[in-house]
């Protein structure tokens, strides 16, 4: 085992792996607390933090969401769930986590290296948008940081009737706008109350070529 990794943290990741195998599916926490003889939640919640901040494991928000970084890959590698569908146009897709499997980004790519998921984008609403030097076009990745400060002019994801959407943003004096950058003229802007701001769900930072498209 790499020496990155504390005699601890080797014990917790075997622990992890031989109950996928046993089970199929992660332990929860409280599992893990019993199975490690770790006597708080907290505990095991550190040794989690400190192998996702390592790239052995991404946790999501779901119950049992804790996922296995495939072996070769972890000093170098940041490994980013892909939780979904972001519509570069009206927002329709429900904006559930979904596991479409996890991207592998060099480390060195990346500025921001923790709290980020990727979503696959849907339509052509941004499609004139640049980041990193690539557009946003339809079946593209998009990395989304949920830490990044979020200025006029970003490219983010929002949350509207329980969907995600990919805009661009202004900080109006009364309001928030979100404006497509597409060559298709139909798609207009969205505009929201100044204190809708708990509706960003994070702010892109890369966009990536998506070969099955």
């Amino acid at each position: 085992m790499n020496p990155y990794v504390t005699e601890k943290q080797v014990k917790v990741l075997t622990i992890i792996r031989d109950f996928y195998l046993e089970k199929g599916y992660a332990p929860s926490l409280s599992e893990l607390q019993q199975l490690l003889k770790i006597s708080t939640k907290r505990g095991v919640v550190n040794h989690l933090i400190a192998l996702e901040k390592k790239g052995f494991i991404i946790r999501t928000s779901e119950a049992r969401g804790i996922q296995l970084v495939e072996e070769g890959e972890y000093e170098y590698m940041v490994g980013v769930p892909i939780l979904g569908y972001a519509n570069a146009g009206t927002p329709l897709a429900m904006a559930e986590e979904a596991r479409l499997g996890v991207l592998h980004i060099d480390k060195a790519l990346l500025k921001h290296k923790n709290d980020l998921f990727a979503l696959i984008i849907k339509g052509d609403s941004m499609n004139q948008r640049v980041i990193n030097g690539k557009k946003l076009e339809d079946g593209s990745f998009i990395v989304v940081s949920k830490q990044s400060e979020i200025r006029s002019g970003d490219a983010v994801v929002a949350i509207l009737d329980n969907s995600a959407t990919v805009k661009s943003i202004k900080y109006d004096e009364n309001m928030i706008v979100l404006y497509p950058q597409s060559d298709n003229e139909r798609h207009m802007p969205i505009y929201l109350d100044k204190y809708s701001n708990s509706l960003i769900n994070g702010k892109v930072v890369m966009v990536l070529d998506n070969p099955k498209y």
